[in-house]
């Protein structure tokens, strides 16, 4: 075998290090976060994403799970007007928090703003709680899904890495990375014995592939949730005991939408961000 293609000895103990199943070629890259090879090399010489294994020889590089991570998060900020530069200080220089927060807060109390008038203008008559209820209308979408049962939430969360990784393998899929809800879990059974769940990652409308799963559109009502995951029962009930004193009725199983977790905040769970819904019937 030439040396030109053969990678060292150092690269394949990463690969082991990493499980061969959580390490993304650049072609795999450019079909789960739908951006082109160029666009993934623009980012890595930005200094946004930086692949564990990269040969200079024969151009292969290796991804992971934290690059898609940034990836989808490098599109959002885009969107609200950050440029690559801006992008880079915002996921990799800790020293920059401070300006980022001052500047998110600004566009937050804006959207705070026309959110206030859109709600004096609605004025809903529901009672309101003590804590932050609020109604939305979830799309239609369509999943690849995975079931998982345990009785802890921690353990049903770590369970998505799997379903997320077999999503991204399967042959005729391609993850939907827009800002719809894109991990869920929806609760099918409680018992003693534990909880099942059916673990979700959102997948373009034309998936047709194994473990399809399609939620119509519906109204829902929740609250997010900000906690390690051992402590979501308590708003659970809250949220519960709500639905019941308003009189909702509740069309499906309750909904866990994963918002960020211990990818994006490692061994923070205390800053975890959980929505927890149920899909209820319309006025």
């Amino acid at each position: 075998m030439s040396n030109k293609h053969k990678t060292s000895y150092e690269q394949w103990d990463k690969i082991n290090e990493n499980g061969p199943n959580t390490l993304y070629k650049i072609g795999e890259m450019k079909k789960i976060c739908d951006v082109t090879r160029k666009a993934l090399l623009v980012y890595e010489e930005a200094g946004i994403i930086s692949p564990v294994i990269k040969n200079e020889k024969s151009g292969y590089r290796y991804y992971t799970l934290e690059d898609i991570r940034k990836i989808n998060s490098l599109k959002t900020l885009q969107s609200l007007g950050l440029s690559l530069i801006e992008i880079n200080e915002y996921l990799n220089d800790p020293s920059k928090t401070d300006i980022y927060i001052k500047r998110f807060e600004m566009l937050r109390d804006q959207l705070n703003d026309r959110i206030s008038e859109l709600k004096q203008r609605k004025r809903g008559t529901k009672k309101s709680p003590d804590f932050n209820i609020e109604f939305t209308v979830l799309p239609k979408q369509v999943f690849y899904g995975g079931k998982a049962s345990s009785n802890s939430f921690s353990e049903i969360a770590e369970e998505f890495r799997r379903t997320f990784m077999q999503a991204v393998k399967t042959k005729e899929s391609h993850v939907n990375n827009t800002d719809r809800p894109s991990i869920m879990s929806l609760l099918l059974e409680q018992s003693r014995a534990g909880y099942t769940f059916l673990n979700l990652v959102a997948m373009n409308d034309d998936y047709d592939g194994p473990n399809r799963y399609v939620l119509e559109e519906t109204a829902a009502v929740g609250l997010a949730f900000r906690g390690p995951y051992e402590k979501m029962l308590t708003p659970m009930k809250k949220l519960e005991k709500y639905i019941k004193e308003n009189h909702l009725t509740v069309t499906g199983p309750l909904r866990l939408i994963w918002l960020e977790g211990p990818t994006a905040l490692g061994n923070q769970p205390e800053r975890f961000l959980t929505k927890i819904l149920y899909p209820i019937q319309r006025d």
